[in-house]
């Protein structure tokens, strides 16, 4: 839906705060093995890995150039924890690869199945 330039001002507002409730309730849910990616240790393994390796491996699979800005973990963090710092359990990826493979696992949206 779009709005005149009179309205639009308002319904960008009134989007911003119904994002910000929802991130806000989203955030109340998330695991506690969630605390594991506010480490100092995964913060300068993530920044180490993807500065050796900043193509979305998906993207290159296609012949795409398509720069990775997650890490994402193959066998998740939350059922496999002690391959959370494994070198070969992790993969650089682009966010709309990241998002699509967590659609196709069964790891986003709403319910049981939320990453």
């Amino acid at each position: 839906m779009s709005h005149c330039s009179v309205h639009k001002p308002l319904a960008d507002e009134r989007r911003a705060e119904q994002l910000k409730r929802a991130h806000k309730q989203y955030n109340k849910r998330r695991d506690e093995s969630d605390e594991f990616y506010k480490t100092t240790r995964w913060t300068r393994f993530r920044v180490y890995y993807l500065r050796l390796h900043p193509l979305c491996v998906e993207c290159t699979k296609h012949d795409r150039v398509t720069a990775a800005v997650i890490l994402d973990h193959i066998k998740p963090y939350k059922t496999h924890p002690e391959l959370g710092l494994d070198w070969h359990n992790v993969r650089p990826l682009c966010r709309p690869c990241h998002n699509r493979i967590g659609e196709r696992v069964g790891l986003t949206g709403e319910g049981e199945g939320q990453k």
